[in-house]
């Protein structure tokens, strides 16, 4: 009974923090928009998403020793049958949840440069997997108020 008591508590304070992980993050980029300029925003957005992928998602990405289509394969499995699709050097990537770890659980959008950080790790992990650097197209977002998140990456 104790424990049921507890949850409560529990769900307000994770309320409570993504409230202001939310809020934080929006100031930030509201305060680089004003202080910088725009391509070097979108610079700096897109390399904290580089670098998070280079704790963990890099790593995964290289366990594939080039193998675009198992790789694919295994995002599938993972994200569902419709996530991750290949035409020629053209793949889309469909996900119905942004899986951000510091805003994806949290309501409501972001700011539109948010998502260049999921632009910087499409473009660290394809960029592993196929050895040579790829272009990003970030179509749809969730936290951009999108039903889901579209993501077109062109191979070389």
């Amino acid at each position: 009974m104790a424990q049921e008591a507890a949850k409560p508590d529990c769900d307000k304070k994770l309320a409570s923090k993504n409230k202001f992980i939310i809020g934080w993050v929006a100031a930030w980029l509201g305060n680089m928009k004003k202080s910088m300029p725009e391509a070097e925003a979108a610079e700096l957005i897109e390399e904290n998403g580089r670098a998070c992928a280079g704790r963990g998602a890099v790593a995964w990405a290289r366990s594939f020793n080039g193998d675009l289509d198992k790789f694919l394969a295994a995002m599938r499995q993972e994200l569902g049958e419709n996530s991750a699709r290949r035409d020629g050097r053209r793949i889309t990537l469909v996900y119905d949840k942004c899986f951000c770890p510091l805003v994806g659980d949290a309501p409501g959008t972001l700011p539109p440069e948010y998502c260049l950080c999921t632009v910087g790790w499409t473009k660290a992990v394809y960029g592993e997997i196929t050895g040579k650097p790829v272009k990003v197209v970030l179509k749809g977002s969730i936290k951009r108020g999108d039903p889901k998140c579209l993501i077109e990456v062109e191979t070389a």
